[in-house]
């Protein structure tokens, strides 16, 4: 599993958890709207930490809280 997809998967699933939109998500966490949908359709192989602090954020969670998820455990996410 890429990094990308873990996120794309923790966000989705915080997203249901929080009962809120992608464009809520968008708006609260600053992202464009460009980077949102490359994110969602998985395109990105690398994702900036300030990008997952930003989401954390938009959650209102610690960048622990945020990835203390079993999807980030995972000791062969894919790396480029």
């Amino acid at each position: 599993m890429t990094v990308n997809r873990a996120l794309a998967l923790r966000l989705t699933s915080l997203l249901m958890k929080h009962k809120m939109s992608k464009y809520r998500l968008e708006k609260i966490s600053g992202m464009s709207h460009s980077a949102m949908i490359h994110i969602f359709n998985e395109d990105y192989k690398d994702i900036k930490l300030s990008t997952v602090i930003r989401f954390a954020r938009a959650f209102k969670m610690s960048l622990k809280e945020f990835l203390n998820d079993p999807l980030f455990e995972n000791l062969d996410l894919e790396i480029e």
